[in-house]
């Protein structure tokens, strides 16, 4: 810790309005030693320290810069957790290290110090904090059965010293580290990417990549209905249109022109969703044109519905994957049973109109 002493003894001097002559006079020093103090050449001893603090009404601790801070466990680790997400924060690091000596088997302190060096070789290119990190995150996995956090695991942190171990060049090392804690796919977008780019094996990165392409398909799904029943419920009718605009405009670029796919029944149904939320916002012709493209996507999609994975532009399955939902036989049934669900007269009627058009 950095004390302020000198700096601190010129600005309160000046505050009191005394010359360097006078502070020294009042002490019974001399004008070079008060000089020396101010410049940090020279240190006062204790006892000069205790009667320049009386006579600048402060305390010792506030003459000399000191701030206490509890040292306690709770609040090393809030400290280190918060130095995670302080850029270029060299002072963190000799707290650091005080936090290791001080709790050696902790595996808070252990991982949140990992995660400090982790970030600061990343960002500094770094490679001997990296290397600290591969290290400190060994110890941490040592010490895993500590850990409280549902968001951490062996797995989370495998996960990170890949990308430590990628970052060091260290490829091989890296995407093996990946496969061999990859549940439900976690890793694949991660593994498609690095050998693709860095080691040079597009062959081998296109199933990661496809794999990965088709879990996105579904998080966007979940994520996107999980926005629109909080807006909707919330009655945020202008952000769940502005949802639904950014979820439709998914959907375009991972069709393939010559076939149809599964992706077209869930488009009619966030089609058929986003004329719903037209109509709270009052947008009824708006409304009759989103119920028109649900009604057209979906009559399509029934003429030849396709529900395998290599379906979707850029997937290449090496083994069959088909996809399963919940909205229906069909996607028109599917839409029928959302628009009976609403229980909203003003939206089924908009509905029985435009499935009578020709």
């Amino acid at each position: 810790m950095k004390l302020s002493l000198p700096a601190n003894i010129s600005k309160l001097r000046k505050d009191h309005s005394m010359t360097q002559e006078q502070l020294a006079e009042a002490l019974g020093v001399t004008f070079a030693s008060v000089s020396k103090w101010e410049r940090g050449v020279a240190t006062p001893e204790l006892n000069l320290i205790a009667e320049m603090a009386d006579l600048f009404e402060v305390s010792i601790d506030a003459l000399i810069g000191y701030e206490f801070r509890n040292n306690d466990r709770e609040n090393v680790i809030s400290r280190l957790k918060q130095y995670c997400h302080d850029r270029n924060n060299e002072d963190a690091f000799a707290d650091v290290e005080k936090a290791l000596q001080r709790y050696p088997n902790c595996f808070d302190v252990i991982y949140y110090s990992a995660r400090i060096y982790s970030l600061s070789g990343l960002t500094q290119k770094n490679g001997a904090y990296s290397k600290k990190a591969l290290s400190l995150y060994n110890r941490a996995c040592m010490l895993i059965k500590q850990n409280e956090d549902l968001e951490i695991s062996d797995i989370s942190i495998r996960k990170e010293m890949a990308e430590i171990h990628l970052a060091l060049g260290e490829y091989d090392i890296g995407v093996e580290l990946l496969k061999q804690n990859n549940p439900c796919r976690m890793n694949h977008p991660l593994i498609g990417q690095t050998l693709a780019s860095s080691c040079n094996d597009p062959e081998g990165a296109l199933p990661y990549l496809s794999m990965a392409l088709l879990d996105l398909t579904v998080a966007q799904m979940e994520v996107v209905m999980g926005y629109l029943n909080a807006f909707c419920k919330t009655n945020d009718y202008f952000n769940a249109l502005a949802l639904m605009d950014w979820a439709l405009a998914f959907y375009p670029g991972l069709k393939n022109p010559e076939k149809r796919s599964y992706m077209d029944k869930n488009e009619a149904f966030l089609w058929a969703i986003r004329a719903d939320i037209q109509l709270s916002l009052c947008k009824n012709e708006e409304a009759k044109n989103s119920l028109r493209q649900a009604k057209n996507i979906a009559s399509r999609f029934d003429e030849a519905p396709n529900y395998s994975a290599s379906s979707i532009r850029f997937v290449s399955c090496q083994s069959p994957a088909t996809a399963f939902d919940d909205l229906g036989d069909t996607a028109m049934i599917g839409i029928d049973d959302f628009i009976a669900s609403q229980e909203k007269s003003e939206l089924l009627n908009l509905w029985r109109t435009v499935k009578d058009e020709e």
